[in-house]
C-alpha cells in the first residue's frame, strides 16, 4: 500500500464533494476557497457529531497545506481525526483525497469538540504539520496594524454569503483575500502580461486562516496585504481583514510559489516580488 493510501484511510469521513467546472481558478483546478470550504464543513460535521457548535470567537485557526492540484470532476473525500501528540496534540487534522491521493490537508486550532474523532500520531500525518507558516493562530496584537499597506474595500457581506452559523462563510473570506493579494501582485507588476512573458503562475502552498469573531450580513469589510517573508522559491502575504469603525476579524498568512507553466514546478521568486518584502510579519 503506498504512503498517500495510508494517509488517506485514517480518521473518520465528514465530508463529500467534487470539483464543479465553476470552482476552477485561472490555473484550471480547483480554487483554494474550496478546500478552505470543504474543511470548515468538515469542522462543523464533527461539532454536529459532537452533539455542539463549533465555536468561532476568539482566535479559530485553520492551517492548510496544498499537495496536489485537482481538476473538473474530481471525487472529493474529506475524512477528520485528532493529533494525539507533537508540538500540535490536540488538533482536528482533516485529510482531504481523491481517488486516493492526498490532495490537501489542515489542521484546526484550538481542537475544540475532539473527543468524536479517532486519534492519530503526528507522525501518521506529516504532510499535514505546518511548514513554511507558522501553524500557531494569529495573535491580535500581531495584526492590529499594517504600516502604510492600501486599504482595499471589500464591500459589504451579503446574506447568500453567511453560513448557517449566520456568519461569512469562510470562502466567502477566501475571496476577498484572493482579490487583496490580486491587487497587490498586480500592483507590484507580477500582473498577467509579466506572468505571460515569463511562462509563469502562481500557486498557493500553506494558508493559515484565524477568525477572531462572527461577521455578519451588512458588514462592511477591508483588508490590507503586504510581502511579509519569504524564500528563493516562495513568499508569504499577510492579509489583516476588518470592519470599517470596527475590529479586526481575521488575518492570514498565505505562503505561495512561483511555477513554470512549461514544467509545472516551482521555480525561484522574481526580483520584483523580492524587492517587494517589508518584514512586518509578527
Amino acid at each position: 500500500m503506498s504512503a498517500d493510501a495510508d494517509i488517506c484511510s485514517l480518521g473518520r469521513p465528514t465530508f463529500h464533494a467534487r470539483v464543479e467546472a465553476w470552482q476552477c481558478d485561472h490555473n484550471d483546478h480547483w480554487n483554494v476557497r474550496n478546500y478552505m470550504r470543504c474543511f470548515d464543513q468538515a469542522s462543523h460535521v464533527v461539532a454536529g457529531i459532537a452533539g455542539t457548535a463549533l465555536a468561532t470567537e476568539g482566535g479559530l485557526a485553520q492551517h492548510t497545506r496544498y499537495h496536489r492540484e485537482l481538476l473538473l470532476t474530481a471525487a472529493v473525500e474529506v475524512r477528520s481525526a485528532v493529533l494525539a501528540d507533537g508540538d500540535h496534540a490536540g488538533a482536528m487534522v482533516h485529510l482531504l483525497s481523491s481517488g486516493g491521493r492526498l490532495s490537501a490537508t489542515a489542521l484546526l486550532q484550538p481542537g475544540l469538540v475532539t473527543d468524536v474523532l479517532p486519534r492519530v500520531s503526528a507522525d501518521a500525518v506529516r504532510p499535514a504539520l505546518p511548514r513554511g507558516v507558522d501553524g500557531r493562530p494569529h495573535a491580535m496584537a500581531a495584526v492590529a496594524a499594517a504600516g502604510d499597506a492600501q486599504v482595499i474595500e471589500h464591500g459589504f457581506v451579503q446574506p447568500h454569503e453567511l453560513d448557517h452559523t449566520g456568519s461569512i462563510a469562510i470562502d466567502c473570506l477566501m475571496g476577498r483575500v484572493a482579490a487583496a493579494t490580486n491587487f497587490l501582485l498586480h500592483g507590484i507588476g507580477f500582473d498577467p502580461d509579466f506572468m505571460k512573458a515569463h511562462g509563469l503562475t502562481r500557486m498557493g502552498v500553506e494558508t493559515k486562516f484565524t477568525r477572531f469573531g462572527r461577521v455578519p450580513a451588512g458588514t462592511r469589510l477591508g483588508s490590507q496585504v503586504w510581502v511579509a517573508s519569504g524564500g528563493a522559491r516562495y513568499v508569504v502575504l499577510r492579509h489583516r481583514l476588518f470592519e470599517f469603525g470596527g475590529p479586526v476579524v481575521a488575518a492570514v498568512d498565505q505562503s505561495l510559489v512561483i511555477v513554470d507553466l512549461a514544467t509545472r514546478r516551482a521555480t525561484d521568486v522574481p526580483s520584483i516580488l523580492r524587492d517587494a518584502e517589508t518584514g512586518t510579519a509578527q
